[in-house]
């Protein structure tokens, strides 16, 4: 059963396949079983049992017929029914010739003269007889045919057969199969992209009806999901614009109070103020972050140069221009978080590597902080998921950057990855879009990632 089960393919494609296959191959086999039962073979019976009437016949004939008779009905036996009499046993073939109509005429022979005959071969001027010894009146008489006094070619009809049922029975179940799994083909990629956050292009509700249905299902299923978006940014806004008024308020309250009011406390009400201003603005961004920017040419280098310039701890070795059309607004923010956090947890140097050397450049952040752990790595793309529990703002941030930094990779067709660095540590890498393909189905994060020649 194991054996079995390895044989049947795991695609649908390739089981409707087999399954048509079998059955129009299970099809084909009793047809031709029949076709040759109860036609083939009644025809071929009739056909045999008439050519050994005829040569019995005509070796009785030729005995009782004067001597001087016997080469003039030779001749015409001959010319009229390809059959010939000798009275010597002819030099026979000692190889093999497969010729399934010699098996009827042996047994018609064998009906009509009462015993078992032998069918010997011969080649004479390249073509191919069959002979039978027959007994006419007490004396041995040699009757042959050739080859080709019986038209068919049954390997030759069978292999036609076989081919052309071949292909018709491959041709017609690629089609099927193909009609059946290509709509479910595109419906499951575009799962695939509804599940990694993209907004796939609405599919074709043509076809049959079951198909159908579930195309428009999921297309309206689909436009649910980006009307929630929308709404949720939008919720989003609003909130900023009706929490930033009040804030605001407080911040005036907070500088017109007396002059006596100690310092410290309003200090901690004016940082109080802007880390929920903070918080707001993070939020905001996070719902921001589903929407696709625009492609543009940039240099990864420069744009690299720009991000890292006036950064305490930060390690970037400048590499020879490398040109590439991206959203650069867009991997600007990601690699701004991520480098913000890896100097958040780590208190050594941070490095940030470019890899322009594949055909989609790749961009390295390592740190040496305490690490993800790998049970981990996919949680901390969770909106206010912090692996710090003090709470603190200084220790452990809002929780959003992360999020904000992988759902930005999502919209933009890029693809973001936390591993483990050799030594301890965290490796965050940027894998930027193809340039032609569609979005990049990857695993959301790897295991250990090295980057290029970091020494580490």
């Amino acid at each position: 059963m194991k054996l079995i089960a390895k044989l049947i393919p795991a695609s649908l494609f390739g089981r409707a396949l087999l399954t048509l296959v079998f059955t129009f191959g299970l099809f084909g086999l009793i047809t031709f079983w029949v076709i040759v039962s109860y036609a083939l073979t009644p025809v071929a019976q009739r056909s045999a049992s008439d050519l050994a009437s005829i040569m019995v016949l005509s070796a009785r004939t030729l005995r009782q017929l004067p001597t001087e008779m016997r080469d003039d009905y030779r001749t015409r036996l001959a010319r009229e029914y390809q059959i010939r009499l000798a009275e010597e046993r002819p030099l026979t073939d000692v190889n093999q010739f497969f010729f399934p109509y010699i098996g009827q005429l042996k047994i018609a022979l064998e009906d009509r003269l009462g015993g078992e005959v032998e069918i010997v071969t011969s080649v004479a001027n390249s073509e191919r007889w069959f002979w039978v010894a027959l007994d006419a009146g007490g004396e041995t008489v040699w009757a042959g045919f050739p080859r080709s006094r019986v038209e068919t070619r049954p390997i030759e009809g069978l292999s036609v057969i076989i081919g052309v049922a071949v292909l018709l029975i491959f041709g017609s179940a690629l089609i099927l199969a193909g009609r059946i799994t290509q709509p479910i083909n595109r419906l499951s990629k575009a799962a695939e992209q509804v599940a990694l956050g993209y907004s796939p292009a609405v599919l074709s509700e043509s076809g049959p009806k079951e198909l159908a249905n579930l195309a428009r299902q999921f297309n309206a299923a689909s436009q649910r999901i980006r009307e929630l978006i929308a709404n949720r940014t939008l919720l989003l806004a609003g909130v900023s614009h009706d929490l930033r008024t009040p804030l605001t308020r407080l911040r005036l309250a907070v500088e017109m109070l007396p002059r006596g009011t100690a310092p410290a406390l309003v200090a901690r009400m004016e940082r109080d103020i802007d880390e929920m201003n903070a918080l707001i603005t993070q939020a905001i961004d996070f719902g921001k972050s589903l929407e696709t920017g625009n492609r543009e040419e940039v240099d990864l280098a420069a744009l690299i140069d720009d991000l890292v310039a006036g950064r305490p701890r930060v390690i970037w070795q400048r590499s020879r221009s490398c040109r590439y059309r991206v959203d650069a607004l867009a991997l600007r923010r990601i690699l701004s978080n991520l480098l913000e956090n890896a100097l958040r947890y780590s208190q050594d140097l941070v490095e940030i590597h470019l890899d322009c050397k594949t055909a989609t450049p790749v961009i390295f952040v390592l740190d040496r902080g305490p690490g993800i752990p790998e049970g981990e790595r996919e949680a901390v793309f969770r909106p206010y998921y912090r692996l710090e529990t003090s709470r603190s703002r200084l220790t452990g941030g809002t929780g959003l950057g992360l999020a904000v930094a992988y759902q930005l990779a999502l919209s933009n067709q890029m693809e973001l990855h936390l591993g483990a660095r050799r030594g301890g540590g965290t490796v965050a890498s940027v894998r930027l879009p193809p340039l032609e393909l569609g979005p990049a189905l990857a695993p959301r994060n790897g295991k250990a990632v090295d980057a290029p020649s970091e020494g580490a």
